[in-house]
């Protein structure tokens, strides 16, 4: 039970001090009052607390805040915008570049790296800036990963264009005589009759016909393999290995101008034009070969080499 003071009022009629009696109800309503009293000025000291301005070193903090999460986003939006010159750019470039040189696509799973990325921060602040700072996190571990994947990239490619580029100075591409009013194909790849036996027979070249002591071009790097003077047969022959398999022969020439064991270069003047051998008119017999095995020379040829450009590069090689 609670006890309650006893409160006294001075009657002035007999001088002296008489205790007042409060009623229940009355006291409950002072009670009620003096509760009410109480949460008033409690809200009072809370919404001062919370509503008045921060001190000047809260005012900082709140400030800085701020401006890292504005950073944070900014950076974020650098992180997507490098990504996107990443993708556009040198993937693009990169696909170009692998089609060019006829090797394999990068797969999609390996060029993007997946879609992983860095765990969120455990002992970071739950405010907007946490989720930013994972987020930028994310997307840098992913462009580091996916740069590291294109450099790797680039490192093949070049490897690949170095090896290709060995490889193509050694591809017989060019026709062994620059073409001009005067010379013509007298005879295809293919079978055809002999022209001393009148008997259909495979002729393993094509037949260059021109006049006497026209110049001969070696058709790619390589070295000559085999110099030899004979009037029959090819007559006098040049034979050039080119390497990768590629092999060249020109054959009935009227002189030959390399020696055995002399490396030559795409475009170097090898012999003149003549009628040596088994022949029946001035012409080159030319052939080309893989792996020892004849093949077609004419799905060799550049057929977009002008005769100027054909004759700017064996100036350049002689």
């Amino acid at each position: 039970m609670i006890s309650h003071r006893s409160q006294y009022k001075f009657n002035t009629e007999t001088l002296d001090f008489v205790e007042v009696k409060i009623s229940p109800g009355k006291r409950f309503l002072q009670y009620l009052v003096h509760f009410i009293c109480a949460n008033l000025i409690a809200i009072l000291f809370l919404y001062i607390f919370i509503c008045v301005p921060s001190l000047p070193v809260e005012k900082f903090h709140a400030s800085r805040i701020n401006k890292y999460d504005k950073d944070f986003v900014l950076l974020v939006e650098r992180a997507d915008s490098i990504a996107g010159i990443l993708h556009k750019v040198h993937f693009t470039d990169d696909q170009l570049f692998r089609n060019i040189l006829e090797m394999d696509s990068l797969p999609g799973n390996i060029r993007y790296a997946g879609r992983g990325g860095s765990e969120p921060l455990l002992n970071f602040s739950s405010s907007m800036g946490s989720e930013i700072f994972s987020k930028l996190l994310q997307k840098v571990d992913m462009l580091k990963i996916q740069l590291k994947i294109q450099n790797d990239s680039y490192n093949e490619i070049l490897k690949t264009a170095i090896s290709k580029k060995e490889l193509l100075s050694h591809f017989p591409a060019i026709t062994p005589i620059n073409y001009d009013k005067y010379i013509w194909i007298s005879s295809y790849y293919g079978s055809r009759q002999d022209p001393f036996t009148f008997i259909k027979r495979t002729h393993k070249g094509i037949d260059f016909v021109g006049p006497s002591n026209t110049n001969i071009y070696a058709t790619a790097e390589g070295t000559v393999t085999l110099v030899k003077h004979s009037r029959k047969g090819y007559g006098n022959e040049v034979v050039i290995d080119h390497g990768y398999g590629y092999s060249t022969r020109y054959a009935h020439l009227n002189k030959i101008l390399v020696d055995e064991g002399q490396d030559v270069k795409r475009g170097q003047k090898i012999g003149l034009m003549g009628n040596t051998g088994r022949s029946t008119g001035t012409h080159l017999h030319y052939e080309v070969r893989i792996d020892n095995t004849p093949v077609n020379p004419i799905h060799f040829f550049a057929d977009d080499l002008s005769p100027a450009e054909f004759e700017k590069l064996t100036k350049k090689s002689n």
